[in-house]
C-alpha cells in the first residue's frame, strides 16, 4: 500500500494545490503533512504538531483555517496499485466555486425585479419580470 500526501491552500480567492509525496508508510505520511501544517502555522506548537500528526494518521485529512480568506486542507490517499482505495478518492472539492456559479446563474436569469407572495386565501402570485 502507497499513500499520496496532498495539500491545498486557499488564500483569498487564489488556491494551489500540491502534491507533497509518496510513501509507502502511514505514519511517514503523516510525518510530512504534518511538517506542512507546521509550515503554514508558525505559531504552532510541538504538541499541537503531534496531535495533528496523530489525526492525520487515522483520519487521513485535516483542514486549518487561520480565518475565513485562509485554509489549509491536507490529505492521505491510500493507493494499491493503480486504484485509490474504494475506488475513488476526492482530492479537491470545489464547492465554493459552485456556489458563486449558481449566485451568477441565478442572477443572469433573474435581472429584473421578481416577487412571489401569498394573497389571503393561501394562494401564490408572483409578478411578472419587470425590466429596469
Amino acid at each position: 500500500m502507497h499513500y499520496i500526501i496532498t495539500k491545498l491552500v486557499t488564500e483569498g480567492e487564489a488556491q494551489e494545490f500540491s502534491i507533497l509525496g509518496l510513501t509507502d508508510d502511514k505514519q511517514r505520511a503523516a510525518e510530512i503533512a504534518a511538517r506542512a501544517y507546521k509550515d503554514y502555522n508558525k505559531n504552532a506548537s510541538f504538541q499541537n504538531v503531534e496531535m495533528i500528526t496523530e489525526w492525520l494518521a487515522t483520519r487521513m485529512k485535516h483542514s486549518f483555517r487561520k480565518d475565513k480568506d485562509h485554509r489549509l486542507q491536507l490529505a492521505i490517499t491510500p493507493v494499491d496499485g493503480e486504484t485509490p482505495e474504494g475506488g475513488s478518492a476526492l482530492v479537491y472539492s470545489a464547492s465554493r466555486e459552485q456556489d458563486e456559479l449558481m449566485r451568477k446563474m441565478s442572477q443572469a436569469l433573474f435581472e429584473g425585479a421578481h416577487n412571489v407572495r401569498r394573497d389571503g386565501n393561501g394562494n401564490i402570485t408572483s409578478c411578472p419580470l419587470e425590466n429596469d
